[in-house]
């Protein structure tokens, strides 16, 4: 007698991404509520499941759900518009000035139900959402897409190289973090929306705040996560201060640990990456906004030693204003292609490391690895379906390839999160996607009213 499953997709390529990193062709995976329950060939489960629904496998690629290790909701609210000629510092100190003050409660809901939407329908399942001013009520409202979302308080408390704007005391920062933790230590929607320790970072946090941050981190049992070493101006601002280069200070103050998570980390030395390494910390390499905001990526990005080192490297999209696209899969061309060119070495890098790190290395560096970030027995079952027969996939011979070289988020065709069926055929199931993008551009009138910025940057003529 054949065992009950609740969903079965069958005749498959299925990129496992397990410890043996399995490729099963004509593979199915079984699914029992919120778990994965089989995954094998498809003629041995065809034979042991009795689904309720069954999903064709038949010329697609079935594997884990994307984890976007780095995202910023109030950042959609002003996508395209601040001026490309600005990187870096520059850029920052832009936007907190025109923007972040000008947003309400209504814009950072909307505007992360937006991102989300863009996130989810190019394969992501599971993001670190990088700090809003309005949490509680951002967590509340985000749940209803389905999506398993990690949302902090967005703090700063040292006014260095500009950005005052939204700074507040010490005092404060621990006190609207430690608010967001106790209200939502459970979570919210199954538990598939939680909070974390948020801090800007960027060497605009006093020693005091990142010491007591990363016990309250640990307290709670939940993740801490600054951006770092991002710009040489972070540097140098940070030798002149402390005498010492970003990451080695946040050694000294004995920052460093396995539930920490650094984003940009462009700038760094051998001795820092051997003391990420030693301290099991998680990085997230942004490779569109470093590009875009010009860090120095190409020159002086590390991320080839870190991955040979040890280090744990994750991918994150980060704004919409200086990444300005949340597609998970374009990103990975970019972190698997950038230091070929660069280091003039067709070895580094590559398609499986950038798959590697879009899946369970971001699952390990939320500290998720045992319940997502790969297809095995037990785990949660969070799967995206992708159309291995669009033009851009064809002609096909080895899908990894064709996944990261080739093709876009457009091709995800299907997302499972919890076991639940969220997007099918590209219809998304959970909100009215309609309603959520026009709501958006309503409100993006309003924020353009209020900031005073002229949105049309540009040499050309505008008639």
């Amino acid at each position: 007698m054949k065992a009950k499953a609740d969903i079965l997709i069958r005749n498959a390529t299925i990129l496992t991404v397990d410890a043996e990193r399995r490729i099963i062709q004509d593979g199915a995976v079984a699914i029992v509520k919120d778990r994965i329950k089989d995954i094998g060939k498809s003629s041995n489960l065809v034979e042991k499941y009795d689904a309720a629904k069954v999903i064709s496998g038949k010329n697609k690629l079935v594997m884990p759900g994307l984890v976007n290790a780095h995202l910023h909701f109030f950042h959609h609210m002003h996508k395209g518009l601040a001026p490309e000629t600005l990187g870096g510092m520059p850029w920052a100190n832009w936007h907190n000035k025109h923007i972040a003050p000008n947003l309400t409660t209504e814009d950072e809901i909307s505007g992360g139900l937006a991102v989300l939407l863009e996130t989810l329908k190019s394969g992501t399942t599971t993001v670190l959402e990088a700090g809003s001013y309005f949490p509680e009520e951002v967590m509340e409202a985000v749940g209803q897409i389905g999506m398993r979302a990690i949302v902090g308080r967005r703090v700063f408390d040292q006014v260095i190289l500009g950005h005052a704007t939204m700074a507040q005391t010490t005092a404060e920062c621990l006190r609207l973090n430690e608010i967001l933790l106790q209200k939502y230590k459970h979570g919210l929607d199954d538990g598939r929306t939680t909070p974390h320790v948020n801090l800007l970072g960027m060497g605009r946090c006093t020693d005091e705040l990142l010491i007591e941050s990363k016990k309250m981190a640990d307290a709670y049992g939940v993740v801490l996560n600054l951006h770092q070493a991002a710009t040489i101006d972070e540097v140098l601002s940070y030798r002149a201060r402390t005498g010492k280069r970003p990451v080695e200070h946040l050694d000294h103050l004995g920052i460093l640990d396995k539930n920490v998570v650094l984003v940009h980390v462009i700038h760094v030395n051998d001795r820092e990456i051997q003391m990420m390494r030693e301290h099991q910390v998680n990085v997230v390499h942004c490779p569109s906004t470093a590009l875009k905001l010009v860090y120095g990526l190409s020159a002086f990005g590390r991320f080839p030693e870190m991955l040979s080192a040890g280090v744990n490297v994750s991918l994150g999209t980060d704004a919409s204003d200086c990444a300005n696209y949340q597609d998970m899969i374009r990103l990975m061309y970019l972190a698997g292609v950038l230091f070929k060119d660069y280091r003039f070495d067709a070895e580094v890098m590559g398609a499986e490391t950038a798959v590697e790190m879009a899946t369970i290395n971001g699952a390990r560096a939320l500290g998720l690895e045992k319940e997502i970030g790969s297809l095995e027995k037990g785990k949660k079952a969070d799967i995206i379906v992708i159309d291995m027969s669009e033009p851009e996939w064809i002609p096909l011979y080895n899908p990894v390839q064709n996944l990261v070289y080739s093709a876009s988020g457009s091709s995800v065709k299907s997302v499972i999160i919890d076991g639940r069926i969220i997007m099918e055929d590209r219809e998304v199931k959970t909100i009215d996607e309609k309603d959520v993008l026009t709501k958006c551009q309503d409100l993006a009138q309003g924020v353009l009213a209020r900031s005073g910025v002229n949105p049309m940057h540009t040499k050309w003529k505008v008639v």
